[in-house]
């Protein structure tokens, strides 16, 4: 009880002191100040650069990741430091959104209606919800190698592209270079 009693003493000090009162003014106003000032410059106007949309930003990595695993897989089996390997997707992925359906059962068919959810940023602008993303499909792919003449290095050339990205055999063109 006796520490009570001196807290509360202490308290009665502090709040008639009026520097003290002066000090909490001071932080409060300064605080809804630096919420104020946050608003201001917390939102940008997006860049010319960033209009592109963020599907073909992870196509391009996607793209460039591939092309990267690949050349590894090149230099494993032809020895050579320098391969080049391009390749083609056919698009840029697709995103599944998440939806509400509402089904209307009647005796002539019925009719289901969709709508997406819609998320709001803090900003206002809206987007999809999205629930996953499906990945590009390759297209083809060029090997450029100085192996390529061999018909057997020209096989597992094609072997490894054609088993390490899930596509046939035509999809892949061998060529030799250098």
């Amino acid at each position: 009880m006796m520490d009570l009693e001196k807290l509360r003493e202490l308290w009665n000090t502090v709040r008639k002191d009026k520097r003290f009162i002066r000090l909490v003014f001071l932080l409060g106003a300064g605080g809804i100040a630096l919420i104020y000032l946050s608003t201001w410059f917390g939102q940008k106007e997006p860049l010319p650069q960033e209009t592109q949309t963020e599907e073909a930003l992870a196509a391009g990595d996607y793209q460039r990741q591939l092309e990267q695993d690949l050349r590894r897989v090149v230099r494993a089996v032809t020895g050579e430091p320098d391969p080049e390997v391009m390749v083609t997707l056919e698009n840029g992925g697709e995103a599944v959104y998440a939806e509400d359906r509402k089904e209307d059962r009647r005796e002539s068919g019925g009719e289901t209606e969709r709508t997406y959810v819609i998320l709001k940023d803090s900003g206002g602008a809206q987007r999809g919800l999205s629930i996953t993303e499906l990945r590009p499909k390759v297209k083809g792919v060029v090997i450029v190698s100085r192996s390529a003449a061999d018909p057997a290095a020209r096989e597992k050339l094609v072997n490894a592209a054609r088993t390490a990205l899930g596509i046939s055999s035509s999809r892949v063109c061998v060529v030799e270079g250098g």
